[in-house]
């Protein structure tokens, strides 16, 4: 027996979700002590700083990214069923992950295993995002959806995972072309 659930409950638990993970995003920001009384040394400790912050707005941008499309997923629902409900919540857990994910990787920024950490939580988040948008889609019928735009997020991260294994730059770019996609014209901008 499919039990249905109300739509409301499930995207404002989702969206309290979603606040807490960039509101930790923030909290975790460090603020730099400037030892050198130069111009030319401030902006070297600066610089060294980076990568704390390429981090931080790759991770504010997906976090944001996930909402815009969580919200439009949840537009469509007119009930959700309990492995919707399960799906969504498995899908919050890799959320509420980001933050610890951008943590390590801003303070270990040349570690492969810090970088690969990151880049398997954004993997994880956005299959489990994929899923969700398939079983939704499934829920309300529709045989066929199109997930081809959607499996970007997932096959560019599984490759950033690999990649920060051998060379962390290049891992670091990887990251950024899920969001730089997003924002490619379209007529359904769902991705990440």
């Amino acid at each position: 027996m499919q039990i249905s659930h109300n739509r409301n409950r499930l995207e404002q638990f989702s969206d309290g979700v979603f606040s807490i993970a960039i509101t930790l995003l923030a909290l975790d920001l460090q603020v730099p002590k400037l030892l050198s009384t130069t111009i030319a040394g401030g902006m070297s400790e600066i610089l060294v700083l980076l990568p704390n912050v390429i981090t931080f707005v790759i991770s504010f941008i997906t976090i944001a990214i996930f909402w815009v499309n969580h919200h439009h997923l949840t537009q469509e629902m007119t009930t959700v069923g309990r492995r919707v409900l399960w799906m969504n919540i498995i899908f919050l857990f890799f959320i509420t992950l980001i933050p610890f994910g951008t943590n390590v990787a801003s303070l270990n920024s040349t570690h492969s295993l810090a970088i690969m950490t990151y880049a398997l939580i954004l993997f994880a988040g956005s299959v489990s995002f994929t899923l969700l948008r398939c079983l939704t889609h499934r829920a309300l019928g529709e045989q066929h959806v199109s997930i081809r735009r959607t499996l970007v997020g997932p096959a560019v991260y599984f490759l950033a995972v690999i990649v920060a294994l051998i060379f962390t730059p290049i891992a670091y770019i990887l990251l950024v072309i899920p969001p730089l996609f997003y924002f490619l014209p379209t007529s359904q901008n769902i991705t990440t």
